[in-house]
């Protein structure tokens, strides 16, 4: 080590950050707020350690949270120590545990030999436990009727929650019985008199359900590392509780481990869990009472408690070593004044005023807040104000944009992308929403469905097929209406593309295109019976021409990276079954999907010269010129609701410390994570949120925002903002960058729109997202049948068959459930389904028999068919009803039965939060199908929604409206207007307000469809 380099730079700290760096010897904590210089004092120390003691750099472990701190820790130490720095362990605690047992094998039986399990394996794992316990029946609580893996999730996040408590599954169930036997002998739990004598009080029955759950839970804790042990596999959270446990129970291990490590330094100490901890102290204990342990944290920063970290971690030191030295450095190096004053006023801790130090940043910027109206004018102004900060010299990666969660990205990054601003998302993002995950899983799916799959209707629009989209839509429209000859049978997709003869009477233009696609395709299905999985995903990215275009592109480094990420995701699946096939890996995806996993995008590198976007966890340990810290609304940060659907026992905690978890709530964290994201700027905050949310809710601002000194904060008018968003709004709607095609046929589209008439399903689609109907409706691209789909599918044809017999003659409820039977029966469902459905359906429809049996009129019309009634020369509306109860002379009335979870009276008419009005619209619909439709003959006078199944308590529900000739002239303005954005494509360029929408994402997956 050169004593020059670091001579200069110890000369350069403050009298604190010295202190910190010279105290060598002992236990030592250092609270070290924002810009105070931790890095710095954590790397002189160590090489203060190295200059005055005879330790070597082997006898140093450095521990801190994230990947990125260790890399910048090295890279600190290394310029001023050289190579020495690699011989230091730096490391995160996950690694360092990993190494252990890697350097140590016989100690670790468990771990050797077995196989890592991805958090799909662990819910597979999980499904697998609650079908064995629930054949025995020691299940209830954490496997609910009608959705046995409702707590899957919570589950595994449990235990998940208690290995990193230290908490091991035998020490729970221990843990579990004392708790049954201290609430068993509590006194006063019943009452004693009244109505309710002898029942057990309201907080004492919380109290046992909550001991239940988590019995539940200690089986399911047993059976899952049991499991784990027997099939020789071992999940993330068993690196670190296999040392604990080793270092607890192996003398021999801890001994080499506590004469090996000498010094211990800690950094971001806050963020630490209790096994964690518990790991540090019995490394440690060899030098008890006082070891050379050097621990930096800062408890207004303790954002990470969802990870188990809690204020309790960081306080626990404290407890465990009383005579440590504390010191505080509170001479900030990054950000003005005014920007500690307003996030100092955030956390009354008790904690030291911070101070800047900085004479770059004597600029006394006061924080601006900017109240905008809707969120469009927030991002608008966003961008807006970013864009002309650049043009007027700012660095772009002296610009941040901060948000709570990963989804907030997208808006920004999307009109950043419009004005051309240099962006990179650098929070975490979903594998799976990623454009060239999807273009490959797509083809994948179609692969493996070859010819009998909805998917290949999808992969024709894919742009790098180069297929024209007309000619695209001339063949679905003719497969969805081509049949055998005398036969029911209809002619496929795959039939009609790979057949010339059948593509020229389908009036394609591009007949070779097509026929050189299906000799590709086929190659590949072939090839899909062959190879490797992971050797035949390489083989459809070159054949395809998705590499091609990716290699092509001026983002291939990001795209490259999304293709590595699933590829790795296929190395993971591989680990845990060397057999998986293509079919294995899409249950893997379907198992991802039914549960909302979030499989993160990994990325190779961050680019430079972008403006940054990440979640202010991301943030931690960076700091900008400028930072915008968007969607500061209550219930999005600050005023949410901790929801915990399996609490765990306090006694859980008290195995930890002992302490009491100072973390506090999820108030506590969303005030620490605004405090962080101010203290990331230098010079410039701004705080903004949308007083309105996309669907016209009332926002109020963050409660925190009220808390900062008012005389420290300027509130901007925004009205001007505003109206420059307004009119500014299509900017929403520019095209990508890329050759236009002027493929706009308003007589193909007519045609098709003449064809199918207008139904109230497809206008419900239209309203929803005319994409939607676009796929579903106009072209009808051939989907995969839907398990509720072909639920209400048999439900409707049994009461068709029911009400057909009842006009006749009174019939039982055996029937109705027969029918039924043999109607799902003929449902394309899996045989698990089925079991549930025919269940479901049996006892809905059995209660519903029971409910309204002797009340249903006589004279009725089941499955009322009207194909057409003539709105304008070029509207045509069609409809199935279905049942028409006559009620007298020509005055009737229509029932609706539904087959979804029961809604109220204002849900259905669209009255509610998240309701859109589709079920009233549909009974307003029908009378003006039937009141035009056989001159008079019907006279529609009410509309009755029946829903099939009960409401939570059983009964069954009905609602009725009476519909007027107002509801209906308002229904056909709409209808008007929709039919003329139909017919004249104006919709084109029109997207829904769902950004998970599939008909948009398909619309924007597909270049060629871009018209001017």
């Amino acid at each position: 080590m050169s004593n020059l380099i670091f001579g200069e730079a110890y000369k350069k700290l403050n009298k604190a950050q010295k202190e910190a760096v010279d105290a060598i010897e002992g236990p030592v904590m250092v609270v070290a707020g924002p810009g105070t210089g931790k890095t710095q004092i954590l790397t002189l120390r160590i090489g203060n350690i190295l200059k005055k003691t005879d330790a070597s750099p082997e006898n140093i472990l450095a521990l801190t949270f994230t990947d990125a701190g260790v890399q910048a820790m090295r890279k600190r130490l290394s310029e001023l120590i050289g190579s020495r720095a690699y011989q230091v362990s730096i490391a995160t605690f996950h690694s360092f545990c990993q190494n252990i047992i890697s350097e140590n094998p016989e100690h670790f039986p468990r771990i050797i030999g077995s196989k890592p399990s991805t958090e799909v394996d662990q819910i597979a794992l999980i499904e697998k436990l609650i079908d064995e316990h629930m054949a025995n029946s020691s299940l209830s609580l954490l496997s609910p009727f009608g959705d046995r893996y409702f707590y899957v999730r919570d589950i595994l996040s449990s235990i998940n929650e208690l290995k990193r408590e230290g908490v091991d599954e035998n020490s729970f169930i221990d843990l579990v019985n004392r708790e049954q036997a201290a609430f068993e002998i509590l006194p006063d739990k019943f009452h004693v008199k009244g109505p309710y004598s002898g029942k057990m009080k309201g907080d004492y029955q919380k109290i046992e359900k909550k001991i239940k759950k988590n019995r539940e839970l200690s089986i399911l804790y047993k059976s899952y590392q049991d499991k784990l042990s027997n099939n020789k596999i071992y999940d993330y959270s068993d690196m670190i509780m296999e040392v604990l446990k080793a270092l607890k129970s192996d003398e021999s291990l801890l001994l080499i481990l506590q004469e090996r490590y000498q010094y211990f330094l800690v950094d971001e100490h806050q963020d630490t869990n209790n096994a964690q901890n518990k790991i540090l102290e019995l490394l440690a204990k060899y030098h008890a009472p006082n070891p050379n342990l050097f621990i930096v944290g800062d408890d207004k920063q303790a954002i990470f408690r969802f990870q188990g970290a809690s204020l309790e971690n960081f306080y626990y030191f404290r407890a465990l070593y009383p005579d440590a030295k504390l010191i505080t450095l509170t001479d900030n190096y990054r950000s003005t004044q005014n920007i500690l004053d307003a996030s100092g006023g955030l956390i009354n801790s008790g904690g030291a005023k911070l101070f800047s130090v900085s004479d770059k940043n004597k600029d006394s910027s006061l924080v601006h807040l900017y109240p905008f109206q809707t969120a469009f004018a927030e991002t608008y102004f966003v961008i807006k104000n970013i864009k002309e900060r650049i043009d007027n010299g700012v660095k772009p990666s002296e610009i941040a944009i901060l948000y709570r969660n990963n989804k907030d990205a997208f808006l920004f990054a999307s009109l950043a992308e419009k004005f051309g601003v240099p962006y990179v998302i650098e929070s975490d993002l979903d594998l799976f929403s990623d454009p060239d995950v999807k273009k490959l899983l797509l083809i994948l799916r179609s692969l493996r469905e070859h010819e009998r799959g909805a998917a290949l209707a999808y992969v024709l629009h894919l742009n790098i097929f180069k297929l024209p989209p007309l000619d695209v839509y001339r063949v679905i429209r003719k497969a969805d209406n081509m049949h055998a000859h005398g036969s029911d049978k209809r002619i496929g997709l795959w039939e009609i593309i790979s057949d010339k003869k059948l593509l020229n009477d389908a009036g394609v233009k591009s007949v070779k295109q097509f026929l050189n696609f299906c000799e590709l395709f086929s190659n590949l299905v072939s090839k899909s019976h062959n190879m490797e999985l992971l050797a035949f995903i390489p083989e459809v990215l070159r054949d395809t021409g998705m590499l091609e275009d990716i290699l092509s592109s001026s983002g291939r480094e990001d795209r490259l990276d999304a293709i590595n990420s699933i590829i790795d995701e296929i190395k993971l699946l591989i680990e845990s079954n060397p057999k998986a096939e293509l079919e294995d890996f899409f249950s893997y995806l379907d198992t991802i999907a039914k549960h909302n996993l979030f499989i993160k995008k990994n990325r190779s590198r961050i680019p430079s010269g972008r403006i940054r976007l990440m979640t202010i966890h991301k943030s931690k340990g960076l700091e900008f010129e400028y930072v915008y810290v968007v969607n500061c609304y209550s219930g999005h940060l600050g005023g949410r609701r901790d929801i915990d659907r399996l609490p765990m026992l306090e006694r859980v905690y008290d195995l930890g410390s002992g302490l009491p978890d100072a973390a506090g709530s999820s108030e506590d964290d969303d005030r620490r994570l605004l405090y962080v994201a101010i203290t990331r700027a230098k010079k410039w905050v701004g705080i903004s949120y949308a007083k309105e949310s996309d669907d016209g809710r009332e926002q109020l601002p963050s409660p925190f925002i009220l808390e900062i000194d008012n005389n420290l904060v300027a509130e901007i008018d925004t009205a001007p903002y505003e109206s420059e968003a307004l009119l500014k709004k299509e900017i929403l709607f520019m095209p990508e960058m890329h050759e236009a095609h002027n493929l706009k046929d308003k007589d193909f589209v007519r045609d098709l729109f003449l064809k199918n008439g207008l139904s109230v399903s497809a206008l419900n689609n239209y309203l929803s997202c005319p994409w939607k109907y676009f796929y579903r409706n106009l072209i009808r691209i051939p989907t995969a049948p839907e398990k509720y789909l072909s639920y209400g599918t048999a439900i409707h044809a049994a009461l068709q068959e029911f009400f057909s017999m009842w006009k006749e003659e009174d019939i039982g409820k055996e029937f109705l459930i027969k029918n039924f039977i043999m109607a799902l029966g003929r449902q394309p469902i899996a045989e698990t389904e089925y079991k549930e459905l025919l269940e479901k359906g049996s006892h809905s429809l059995s209660g519903w028999y029971d409910a309204y049996n002797g009340l249903w009129e006589r004279n009725t019309e089941s499955e009322f068919r009207i194909n057409g009634v003539i709105l304008s020369p070029e509207i045509r509306l069609t409809g199935v009803l279905d049942k028409v109860e006559f009620i007298g002379g020509n005055a009737v009335n229509v029932v609706d039965y539904k087959t979804g979870k029961p809604k109220t009276r204002n849900e259905l008419l669209g009255k509610t939060k998240n309701a859109n009005g589709d079920y009233h619209r549909q009974l307003v619909f029908y009378r003006l199908l039937l009141n035009n439709y056989g001159d008079g003959k019907y006279d529609m006078k009410s509309g009755t929604i029946d829903f099939i199944e009960p409401v939570d308590y059983g009964k069954y529900h009905i609602e009725v409206f009476e519909i007027n000739d107002k509801d209906v002239e308002e229904l056909k303005l709409v209808i008007y207007r929709v039919a003329d954005e139909i017919l004249s494509l104006s919709f084109w360029d029109k997207r829904c307000d769902d950004k998970e929408c599939e008909f948009c994402h398909l619309r924007d997956m597909i270049a060629e469809l871009i018209l001017y």
